[in-house]
């Protein structure tokens, strides 16, 4: 799936700048931090269109965090331990060589706030459709406008309806995130949360819904398309539960999700897709399906795009590659 949304959101989200058309530039290293571990890819370098993904992928370097290391919230520091971060990081800068010159870094959803907001008209204006955004936006973020970042995108735009895609984040919140990273490697040239990442390995040609239910790291994101459109984004804090307990967290918010695309959108669920990162959710995949009453497949990263690797780094790829996976999706289409 060709995800014109994040080409328009990659730079805009770091740098808050106006909106530009420009060819979505993936960088040559993919860096994602999460709470129990950091994660890195390496490309060999800039993509070209016809060539074959697996020669582009380079190294894997995968590290763990010591618990609440990170603790994702929208408005918190996120960071409680830099020190540990500063560890990880630099255990996995070796698998990932020297001299790359564009950085993608990729941060907990539960740090940022993705939501859809729909108007009958917006100004033509660049600041005024701004300010009327932020002004629709005030009553829910956990912080004042002012401290926030904000990205957006128009993905629908009929008669009497433009939708857009609003990506927010505090301010201070990423900037111990770039902080951490430009510390060992260098300011991240992309920014995006991990699910949006996800999106490119959907179907972009199922105009009915999907469902991809997103597991890592105690949290749970519930993203839901039609085509190339995203219908409905639900981050939740699920904590450190154990495996029975996690499972049934599960079943009810994936519900909860499905029966809100049929009643308030309208939308029926045609196919749904769980991610599990760790690898791990074969488990949860047969108990989903039969809570919901609905075929789970997994989503997992192409194999094929990890041909160059070892087995060891293969099997990293497979449970934490997913996310970059996307990304490198996202610039073959």
């Amino acid at each position: 799936m060709n995800w014109e949304p994040i080409k328009q959101l990659q730079q805009r989200f770091k740098l808050n700048a106006p909106v530009v058309t420009a060819p979505f530039a993936l960088p040559t290293t993919v860096v994602e931090i999460q709470p129990d571990f950091v994660a890195g890819l390496r490309l060999a370098g800039p993509p070209r269109r016809g060539r074959g993904a697996s020669q582009r992928l380079r190294g894997i370097g995968v590290a763990s965090l010591n618990p609440d290391t990170v603790v994702p919230l929208a408005n918190g520091p996120n960071i409680a331990d830099p020190v540990d971060l500063a560890r990880a990081l630099q255990a996995i800068a070796g698998t990932l060589g020297n001299g790359t010159t564009r950085f993608g870094l990729l941060v907990p959803d539960g740090a940022v706030r993705v939501s859809l907001l729909s108007f009958e008209t917006l100004p033509e204006n660049r600041k005024q459709a701004y300010a009327l955004m932020r002004w629709r936006m005030r009553e829910t973020l956990p912080f004042p406008l002012e401290e926030g970042r904000i990205s957006h995108q128009v993905v629908v735009r009929e008669a009497e309806r433009i939708e857009v895609l609003t990506v927010v984040a505090k301010a201070s919140v990423l900037a111990k995130y770039e902080r951490a990273l430009e510390q060992v490697y260098g300011a991240p040239a992309l920014l995006l949360p991990a699910t949006l990442a996800l999106l490119p390995l959907l179907s972009e040609t199922e105009e009915r819904g999907q469902l991809l239910v997103h597991l890592c790291s105690g949290s749970i994101t519930s993203a839901v398309t039609a085509g190339k459109r995203l219908r409905l984004w639900r981050t939740r804090q699920l904590g450190r539960l154990d495996s029975s307990e996690m499972c049934r967290q599960v079943q009810a918010e994936s519900a909860r999700v499905m029966a809100s695309c049929r009643d308030h959108l309208k939308l029926e669920i045609s196919q749904v897709w769980l991610c599990v990162r760790p690898r791990g959710g074969s488990e949860f995949r047969v108990e989903l399906s039969q809570a919901l009453h609905h075929p789970v497949e997994l989503l997992e990263p192409d194999p094929d795009l990890a041909t160059t690797f070892t087995s060891e780094d293969r099997n990293l790829f497979g449970s934490f590659g997913a996310p970059a996976a996307g990304l490198v999706r996202n610039t073959l289409q």
